[in-house]
């Protein structure tokens, strides 16, 4: 189908993408806007990860959540967070300020218990592993086939776990890891998850 300027500007409005990159989108998705907006966040997204990887994000906020099941009643769950930037001035800004709310919702909501993969004890995996190990062992599953079982709970248990493989639940068909990708395509810097604690009440 024919793509416009207007549907140029409309995706440019909603993505804050280059213009070309905007018009490429639109012809690969075929004028569709969900998924030209979809294909512009992972092609930006990729080059502003590559670019900012070596960056350092030494500015950024602590901000705090508190839930209460009630209004009135005691919060029983708490989130502390930090998120980090590169400049005080993103630091400021709306969409950054917004994305911190959104990841304390989260971490109360999920619980995850890492920022990232390799911030896991590796004494807690290889417990997951051997349980996996004995598990597959015991329903008889070929002696081929249980590595292959093995590391598929692996990744499950980490995608639990994993703050930024768990999918946003502001947006599902997102991980927290593409939000922030995302993020950093629109504010054009370094945007990370630094350290979370998660209170719960009984917990």
């Amino acid at each position: 189908m024919a793509i416009t300027a207007e549907d140029v500007k409309k995706l440019r409005e909603l993505t804050n993408a280059p213009m070309m990159a905007c018009k490429s989108a639109l012809v690969d998705a075929d004028g569709d806007m969900d998924r030209a907006a979809e294909l512009v966040r992972e092609r930006t997204g990729a080059k502003m990860d590559a670019r900012v990887a070596d960056r350092t994000a030494a500015e950024g906020m602590v901000t705090a959540y508190l839930h209460q099941p009630s209004p009135g009643s005691p919060a029983r769950v708490g989130v502390l967070l930090q998120l980090s930037s590169e400049t005080d001035f993103v630091a400021k800004s709306e969409p950054f300020q917004e994305l911190a709310k959104q990841l304390c919702l989260h971490i109360a909501a999920s619980k995850p218990l890492f920022v990232r993969a390799e911030d896991v004890d590796a004494a807690m995996l290889d417990k997951e592993r051997d349980f996996a190990r004995k598990e597959a062992l015991e329903q008889g599953k070929p002696e081929e086939m249980v590595e292959r079982i093995v590391e598929g709970k692996v990744k499950k248990v980490l995608a639990d776990w994993v703050l930024l493989d768990q999918p946003f639940v502001v947006d599902p068909d997102r991980t927290v890891a593409q939000a922030l990708s995302d993020l950093q395509g629109v504010l054009g810097e370094k945007i990370e998850v630094a350290r979370f604690t998660r209170y719960e009440v009984g917990a």
